[in-house]
């Protein structure tokens, strides 16, 4: 297999495979490529792969670089990122974008982050210039001509979060255009969404995913990119179908309405996609759940009429949660009949989000939050956020009732998947009153409970 290295390595213990999503830019691709070229460390075999998303005409490159193709069906870099991850067959992925010019030390700082560290998925600083036009027969150059400034909120947010090591939503922090992470997290994830059309949104959701099959984040502001051109609130449109050229008549208000229409279609996008407080409205509805729970409702604790139901009533207060029910429960009738048209409530086994991933599969998403409910409980007092917050890294959470006695565990996906995945040895569970929190469990008075009263709330 070629590789894209003045020498060949051998004691790089990662092979390395960059990614370059193209569309009818032959200019700045050169660039690109010139600047792999001329990176510090000529012993890391490097294997280039660019993966062109519908041109009119392919790219013209070096017989050791790999294209591969798809067809035009619009804006859809993600699937082109996608396409290439899987030409190659690099232990580590790094991806560039078609507009961004990678540093000198920009592959050897990615790779000194990433090699012993597969459930690492790294991000670099992507800085903004303008690149000098090349002159014809002339070698482009890989460093701009002229620096632009950087937008204020990427520094702040890895100020805030020491580099991505640190507190929630670290997802927001990961750009396509300079990252990188080891195959097996890649697949794990389930790669790139190529279901995706459209400009922005795609990095977000694999770091997402990422963070939710065991992942970690970092940032390395050695790891230099350069944009040609702008922050994107400086750009035109960036929709390769007019060649992302901005309009010489459109004016600015109407470039402005349009931009903002870019941004709240990938606002809608990242609904369904990725389910967190900052993406979603709090008691939507969605395929994807921020909460999923199971009700152990064939377990004896269970046995008295209307307590299953009654704690499935009291789930719904989250909104965006779905729940499955032992089918052995005695309120099996009363469940179906209750909740037959709301899709968040089905009669079933624990679901699929307890259970390990398979590498390659697609998108994996997964609710962050997983809980079993051990015994009757209106589990619904707890504020969701509270809910979340409850879940520690490894391991998990009971909320134990007065006498000591498991109402319901509480986890994370990520923890569950550092120790499906990951090796991580979880600890006893750790034990939270119930009370403390606001949930109690479910008074039963002796037959059983009545629903009227739980629905009218008297």
């Amino acid at each position: 297999m070629a590789r894209m290295t003045d020498s060949a390595s051998t004691d790089a213990p990662n092979s390395v495979d960059v990614v370059i999503p193209f569309y009818e830019d032959q200019p700045m691709l050169d660039r690109i490529l010139t600047a792999l070229r001329h990176q510090s460390d000529p012993r890391r075999a490097v294997r280039v792969i660019v993966a062109d998303d519908g041109s009119r005409t392919a790219p013209v490159v070096p017989p050791e670089v790999t294209v591969v193709r798809q067809d035009d069906r619009g804006f859809r870099a993600s699937a082109a990122r996608h396409l290439g991850a899987c030409a190659g067959e690099g232990d580590l992925l790094l991806f560039l974008d078609g507009d961004t010019v990678p540093g000198p030390d920009f592959v050897a700082t990615m790779c000194a982050a990433l090699d012993g560290h597969p459930d690492l998925l790294a991000v670099g600083r992507r800085r903004y210039g303008r690149f000098a036009v090349t002159r014809t027969g002339a070698e482009p150059t890989f460093e701009p001509d002229e620096i632009l400034p950087d937008p204020a909120w990427p520094a702040a947010f890895y100020a805030e979060t020491t580099d991505l090591t640190r507190g929630e939503d670290l997802w927001r922090g990961v750009l396509s255009a300079a990252c990188g992470l080891h195959r097996r997290l890649y697949d794990l994830a389930g790669g790139f969404d190529p279901d995706i059309v459209g400009y922005g949104g795609e990095d977000w959701d694999l770091a997402w995913r990422c963070e939710q099959a065991g992942g970690r984040l970092r940032y390395l502001p050695d790891a230099v990119a350069w944009h040609d051109g702008p922050d994107w609130a400086g750009r035109a449109d960036a929709d390769h179908t007019d060649g992302g050229q901005a309009d010489g008549h459109r004016d600015e208000s109407d470039r402005l309405a349009r931009k903002l229409a870019q941004k709240n279609a990938e606002s809608a996008l990242l609904a369904g996609l990725i389910a967190s407080p900052l993406t979603r409205p709090a008691a939507g509805i969605f395929a994807l759940p921020s909460v999923a729970v199971h009700v152990h409702a064939g377990s004896p604790e269970f046995a008295g009429t209307g307590s299953a139901a009654a704690t499935c009533i009291s789930l719904l207060a989250w909104g965006d949660v779905a729940v499955t029910v032992d089918p052995a429960t005695p309120d099996a009738a009363v469940i179906a009949r209750l909740f037959a048209h709301d899709p968040r409530v089905t009669l079933g086994a624990r679901g699929r989000w307890w259970r390990p991933g398979t590498p390659g599969a697609g998108p994996r998403r997964r609710p962050p939050v997983l809980v079993d409910i051990l015994r009757p409980c209106a589990l619904g007092a707890l504020d969701p956020r509270r809910l979340r917050a409850l879940c520690p890294p490894v391991g998990s959470v009971t909320l134990d009732d007065d006498e000591g006695y498991s109402l319901a565990e509480v986890r994370s996906s990520r923890a569950l998947a550092r120790e499906l995945h990951w090796g991580d040895q979880p600890p006893e569970p750790t034990a939270v009153t119930a009370s403390h929190a606001g949930v109690r469990g479910i008074d039963d008075d002796g037959a059983g409970v009545r629903l009227e009263r739980v629905l009218g709330g008297w």
